[in-house]
């Protein structure tokens, strides 16, 4: 008997899961990274930071919080706990790259394998949050053709009137003749014509 494949997951159930999956690493990466060495010589993320270090380690603890969330682990957690530290993280680890904390200013104070590690893990919950939250989807329906635009319909032409017939001049009825008057024949009628006598011999 042939195994039967199990069903795959929708499009955006998939893209929700493999973000989740990938804000928790970063979050993860995030926390280890604090204790990890950040600046030469030796200096980790608690030596280096005094506020900021704490505000690390909120922002990690806040994104694997959601994640538990959305995987039905305690209550359901607003969208805001995976946006503000996906936003929040990579920023205060770049600007510490760029511009080094006070405590690791100076000459030979290079970084370390403790600053890229929280900037990865950082850069994957920003990565995992837009494949997360960002639900944006296309559909192109092919499953009819275009409708051509309508064309107004023609209007049928009437057939010109044909010219009417020229109008005869009014007759005039003959005038009465007096009494006592011969009246001339009609012109269609043929003079009576009597008969004339015959003398036999």
């Amino acid at each position: 008997m042939a195994a039967t494949r199990p069903a795959s997951l929708p499009t955006d159930d998939r893209n929700r899961l493999v973000g989740m999956l990938l804000i928790a690493a970063g979050a993860v990466l995030l926390a280890v990274s604090l204790f990890l060495d950040w600046f030469e010589p030796s200096l980790s993320a608690w030596t280096v930071f005094e506020v900021w270090d704490l505000v690390l380690a909120a922002l990690a603890l806040m994104a694997l919080i959601a994640v538990a969330s959305r995987l039905q682990f305690g209550a359901r957690r607003p969208d805001s706990w995976l946006l503000v530290p996906a936003l929040v993280a990579p920023v205060v680890v770049v600007a510490a790259l760029l511009n080094h904390p006070p405590a690791a200013q100076g000459p030979g104070q290079d970084p370390m394998i403790g600053v890229w590690l929280a900037l990865g893990g950082s850069l994957l919950m920003a990565l995992g949050a837009m494949a997360a939250i960002a639900r944006i989807s296309v559909a192109i329906d092919r499953s009819q053709p275009p409708v051509a635009p309508r064309q107004p319909a023609a209007t049928p032409q009437t057939p010109a009137a044909a010219p009417a017939p020229p109008a005869t001049p009014p007759q005039t009825p003959p005038a009465a003749a007096p009494p006592g008057a011969r009246t001339p024949p009609a012109a269609d009628e043929q003079p009576a014509t009597r008969p004339t006598g015959r003398i036999l011999p």
